[in-house]
């Protein structure tokens, strides 16, 4: 846990035999549950674009910043966290790869939880907006398809295996933004509170003047994650730790303030989440001689108990055997 394995998905992307970065992957899963990826294929001018969007965020007057403000429930739009002496810890834009309820149900996406597909919120405002952020969806997701076939070869599974759990994924994009703030004294304030990921996995870029990131090691040390910007950090979340039958944790972090009052983080998380209706149990390759862990759960039932056990509550740093 000292550090964070590096992965280069070069080779794989340009037809190489999958067996050594199945490995790798086993071996990171197994033992940290995060780990950066390199050689991934995705243009850095897409991130790009999808930062130089949250600058344009910044610099909407007031008023049409505010017209996209939610309730942090909601997952779509801006939402802004506060600290009890009225500082700013973080803001967030997001949306889902659904656009609204009628976009879910063309694509046959519903799976009778139309209470699900909530409309995004969009600065129309802003030319080129959602297209630099649809753009960036499309290649970050098909980056996610690469790793889940991957993680299916480390689970001994077929490597299409979680091909038809994520065919309509109702994956959460979330850019976030941590902005200066006074140095405290006693040390980095946490800005982000301790957690672990809901979903399938997290595909994460960061930049910043500081790295900020910190992941929780076994002995309860906080360990930092380099920021590169060549490289995307990969975790995976409860879901896909439960289709493990636990065996591969999902990995409770966090984001720390910066060491100066000028210092500020950037970073856009991906949330990659199978079909609302997919069930989830572990897969028998995981399964020893006591049996499952865990009862089988939908994707929708989760993801709703997760808001209301953790982020509603903002005690969300450990699993729950539901």
């Amino acid at each position: 846990m000292s550090q964070i394995p590096v992965v280069d998905l070069g080779p794989v992307l340009a037809g190489a035999d999958t067996a050594p970065v199945v490995v790798e992957l086993r071996q990171a899963l197994a033992g940290v549950g995060f780990l950066r990826v390199v050689g991934h294929g995705v243009p850095a001018a897409l991130v790009d674009a999808a930062y130089a969007t949250m600058d344009q965020v910044a610099a909407l007057p007031d008023d049409q910043r505010r017209a996209l403000i939610r309730p942090r429930a909601s997952q779509r739009g801006l939402f802004e966290q506060i600290d009890p002496r009225g500082q700013v810890l973080n803001r967030a834009f997001q949306f889902i790869t659904y656009e609204d309820l009628p976009a879910a149900e063309a694509d046959d996406a519903v799976g009778g939880h139309p209470d699900y597909f909530v409309p995004n919120v969009w600065p129309d405002e802003i030319p080129g907006f959602r297209a630099a952020w649809q753009r960036y969806a499309e290649a970050t997701r098909a980056l996610a398809r690469t790793l889940m076939a991957l993680f299916a070869r480390a689970l001994d599974l077929p490597a299409d295996h979680f091909a038809e759990p994520f065919a309509k994924d109702v994956t959460l994009f979330s850019a976030n933004f941590y902005p200066p703030r006074p140095v405290d004294p006693d040390g980095p304030a946490v800005v982000l509170t301790p957690h672990a990921d809901s979903g399938g996995l997290t595909v994460l870029h960061q930049r910043g003047d500081y790295e900020g990131l910190q992941i929780r090691g076994r002995d309860g040390e906080w360990i930092t994650v380099p920021r590169d910007d060549e490289a995307f950090v990969i975790n995976i979340g409860h879901l896909l730790s439960r289709w493990t039958n636990g065996r591969y944790p999902a990995t409770v972090h966090r984001v720390v303030s910066g060491p100066t009052a000028t210092a500020q983080r950037r970073s856009i998380a991906m949330f990659f989440l199978p079909n609302v209706d997919t069930v989830i149990a572990p897969v028998p390759t995981m399964i020893g001689a006591d049996g499952p862990r865990f009862d089988p759960v939908t994707a929708y039932d989760w993801q709703r108990q997760f808001m209301e056990r953790y982020v509603l509550t903002k005690t969300y740093a450990e699993p729950v055997s539901a």
